[in-house]
C-alpha cells in the first residue's frame, strides 16, 4: 500500500479552501482503499495514523510513503499493527539549492 497526498488542482471549498486528501492506495491495482481530507488546522504529518487506522488490517503489509511520513511515531503505529514499511529518508537540507548551501 502507498499513503501520499496530493492537492486537487481546479478543486475547491465553498471557502475557497483547496482540497488535499491523503490517501492509502493499493500498488498493484492503483485503487485508493482509504481517503482523508486533510483539515484547514492540521497537515499530513498528523493525518497519517487515522488513515491507516480506517484500515482493518495491516498485518503482513508492505506500506510505502514519502519522506514527510518518516517518522519514528508512524514506524512505530505500522509494527504495531503488525505491517512492514519502506521510507524515503533525506539528508538535512536535500531541498536547498546547492549554492545556498556554500556547495558548487
Amino acid at each position: 500500500m502507498a499513503v501520499d497526498g496530493k492537492t486537487l488542482r481546479g478543486a475547491a471549498r465553498a471557502t475557497g479552501r483547496t482540497i488535499h486528501p491523503l490517501a492509502v492506495c493499493d500498488h498493484l491495482s492503483g485503487l485508493v482503499l482509504a481517503p482523508l481530507d486533510v483539515g484547514e488546522k492540521t497537515n499530513k504529518i498528523t493525518c497519517f495514523q487515522p488513515l491507516l487506522e480506517t484500515l482493518a488490517d495491516l498485518a503482513g503489509v508492505v506500506v510505502t510513503s514519502d519522506a514527510m511520513h518518516t517518522q519514528r511515531e508512524h514506524a512505530g503505529h505500522l509494527l504495531g499493527r503488525g505491517a512492514q514499511y519502506i521510507v524515503i529518508a533525506k539528508e538535512p537540507g536535500w531541498d536547498e539549492p546547492a549554492v545556498e548551501r556554500g556547495r558548487s
